[in-house]
């Protein structure tokens, strides 16, 4: 007869994988442990082995005693010392620890400080993290610089078409448009007088189309006037419009704000506010300008419903998407908070601290 094969039960399996798994986690635990405490712990064992075998004997003379405080005394104190060396030792780590976690939330200018506790290697180590930072800095802030020179000729080109388009072409078309009234005033009631009032339209609304264009590209009155009175401009023709209360608020402290970054924060200002016409269904907005040595911001913000679903908050940022990219090249964010019946807060940061900004 052939001798019956039990096979292994399922049963025996999971145990076996479970405790398998247990010790596995038992073992990443105990190699989890921060390397001065493994170290203490070793020392310990070492004098638990060396109390357990100066005691093997079972009777012990007085002076035998004395020994083995001596000797158990003294590995304590190796213990205590070598824990405290490979702490000091280990410090600069934890400050490099410290840096990494501090550089990854954005903030470069951190470096890792000197320690006269280091050894060579993580002394280089450190001085290597250091030098990779500023490099890192340094090439931001190039692409900074970089990026806000690009919106700053973009912005002069822009203002250059405007003008062209209001100055030369607008001027041809209303020039025609007087011509135009002055051949149907003389031809008087002539049948093609009614065509001339038909291309004098024509042209009038051609007229307002190129300085609706013109004002798109660059919006002149936050070059005439200054970014403070253009806002105050926008708010006003916004009440009058929408019977939406705008308020202005406007603290600057003196400073000046270059015309490039002037007609950006005035196309957030107006985006803001014209979301607030159409969508927020706000009784009252506030647009308020801060600007100190290095730094403007631009928040506008409404009592309105705010934007109660994704599609409404997706047309706004897609409204904004344009903006928000030309403040992230001069080296600025764009913020949206909403919040259901507590209106929408728009929020844009620039720096001062490029020549171009």
């Amino acid at each position: 007869m052939r001798p019956i094969q039990r096979k292994p039960s399922r049963g025996s399996g999971r145990i076996a994988v479970a405790a398998a798994s247990r010790a596995v986690r038992v073992l990443a635990a105990v190699l989890g442990i921060p390397l001065e405490i493994k170290l203490l712990g070793a020392n310990a064992i070492i004098l638990g082995v060396a109390v357990l075998a100066l005691l093997e004997p079972i009777r012990l003379r007085s002076g035998q005693l004395m020994d083995v405080y001596v000797v158990a005394a003294a590995l304590i104190i190796g213990a205590m010392v070598n824990f405290a060396l490979v702490k000091l030792a280990l410090s600069p780590i934890a400050a490099l620890q410290r840096v990494a976690r501090l550089v990854s939330e954005g903030r470069l200018a951190e470096r890792v400080p000197a320690s006269i506790v280091a050894d060579r290697e993580l002394t280089g180590l450190s001085t290597t993290i250091n030098e990779m930072l500023d490099s890192l800095s340094a090439g931001r802030d190039r692409m900074r610089k970089l990026g806000a020179e690009v919106v700053y000729a973009e912005e002069r080109e822009r203002s250059q078409v405007a003008r062209e388009l209001h100055d030369s072409v607008g001027q041809t078309l209303a020039a025609a448009s007087f011509q135009v009234a002055a051949v149907a005033h003389e031809i008087g009631t002539h049948p093609a007088s009614a065509r001339l009032v038909t291309v004098r339209e024509l042209l009038r609304t051609a007229l307002e189309e190129i300085r609706n264009v013109s004002r798109s590209l660059h919006p002149r009155v936050a070059s005439d006037l200054g970014l403070p009175a253009a806002l105050e401009a926008l708010g006003d023709a916004t009440q009058h419009r929408s019977l939406v209360d705008v308020r202005v608020n406007v603290d600057i402290s003196g400073v000046v704000i270059p015309l490039g970054l002037s007609a950006t924060l005035y196309r957030v200002a107006q985006e803001a506010l014209r979301n607030v016409e159409r969508h927020a269904d706000a009784g009252h907005a506030t647009v308020s300008l801060r600007a100190r040595a290095g730094y403007v911001e631009l928040e506008i913000n409404d009592d309105g419903r705010g934007l109660p679903g994704p599609l409404e908050k997706k047309r706004a940022e897609t409204a904004l998407s344009v903006i928000r990219e030309r403040l992230s090249l001069a080296g600025g964010e764009l913020h949206i908070d909403n919040a259901a019946d507590r209106g929408t807060r728009v929020i844009a940061w620039v720096g001062m601290d490029t020549e171009a900004a």
